[in-house]
């Protein structure tokens, strides 16, 4: 994420005191009206703009609604916080019932009204708001990359979330570079009984017990190759069969909030299968073939890698030394959770 969403500048204690008495009375926090749309779109990233017009129409996509609560004063919108909120508790057929968690996608206050505690209210009314929906807990994703990073995580501390925990090591770099590695020649085929396939090949079937794993628990939510499902590039994203069931894949996306990249964003593989069969290396080679192939690689030659902390320390000794050193930035994906119970 930019500078815009979560850059909390810091202002003098006295200023903001005279500030507070004079003008703070008049803030109201309320969910998004139609006459906010032309003013807070620039306060969230040009990606979540379809976000806010869901907000508006009600629209559900792919299961889950968006909502956005804006700060107003004098009833000029000074900030805005954007969540994404499932918008139903279970998935068909599942038993019990899947919970409900919100994610945070942005909250971005205007410099004049910047450490005054805007950002905290509007926390504290999305918060009411998403228990009245029966959500249970509302999440975080962010970067180190990003550069107001600490000033984030002094909001969530504020705001009593849980302690920031890093998930990802992170890369960046240049498919067409990256794709020139010597470990990729030197991975062996894929075994015959397993079948690689494009993305768009998924069959309805298979989408659907797919979802019922994830309601399940049987994949972990975070890697669940229908999260962002809008941003999914499934020409480069691939699969992989094995006796008539999905076993893994790697889903590449649009990166959102970097115009010129592809995020490698969910890596899976069953855990019965992983320890002899090098399926993650072979489909991550496949994905990197095709970014480098394609003409998407004129505008978007980016891609954007990371491995959990929780892999193996083969797994994480792969990336630092096979991945990491074809690239250009390393740095860390970190979550952050509020429980909403």
């Amino acid at each position: 994420m930019n500078t815009p969403v979560w850059d909390f500048s810091v202002r003098s204690p006295v200023v903001i005191r005279e500030a507070a008495s004079a003008r703070d009375a008049n803030l109201v926090i309320s969910q998004i009206e139609a006459a906010d749309l032309a003013v807070v779109s620039g306060m969230t990233f040009p990606a979540f703009h379809l976000h806010l017009a869901r907000c508006r129409s009600g629209e559900v996509f792919e299961g889950f609604a968006s909502i956005a609560h804006v700060a107003r004063q004098n009833d000029i919108p000074v900030g805005l916080l954007l969540a994404q909120v499932p918008s139903a508790g279970a998935v068909e057929g599942t038993d019990p019932p899947s919970p409900k968690v919100a994610k945070l996608l942005s909250v971005s206050v205007l410099p004049a009204w910047r450490q005054r505690g805007v950002a905290s209210r509007l926390m504290r009314s999305m918060e009411d708001a998403l228990r009245e929906r029966d959500c249970i807990g509302l999440t975080a994703d962010y970067t180190t990359l990003m550069l107001a990073w600490q000033p984030f995580e002094r909001l969530l501390a504020a705001c009593h979330w849980s302690a920031p925990e890093a998930r990802l090591l992170m890369s960046k770099g240049d498919c067409r570079e990256v794709v020139k590695a010597p470990w990729l020649d030197a991975l062996r085929e894929m075994p015959s009984e397993f079948e690689l396939f494009e993305w768009t090949q998924l069959r309805a079937d298979e989408r659907t017990q797919l979802h019922r794993d994830v309601a399940e628990g049987k994949i972990p939510y975070v890697l669940s190759p229908f999260n962002e499902v809008e941003d999914i590039e499934p020409s480069i994203s691939v699969g992989v069969r094995h006796q008539g069931e999905v076993v893994a894949w790697m889903i590449v996306t649009r990166a959102p909030l970097v115009p010129n990249a592809l995020c490698y964003r969910s890596t899976f593989v069953r855990p019965h299968l992983r320890a002899a069969q090098a399926l993650g290396p072979l489909i991550l080679a496949a994905a990197l073939r095709r970014h480098a192939a394609s003409p998407i690689a004129d505008t978007r030659p980016v891609g954007v890698y990371g491995m959990s902390f929780d892999s193996s320390i083969k797994m994480i000794n792969f990336f630092r030394k096979r991945l990491a050193p074809y690239c250009f930035s390393t740095y860390e994906s970190r979550a952050s959770l509020k429980a909403l119970a």
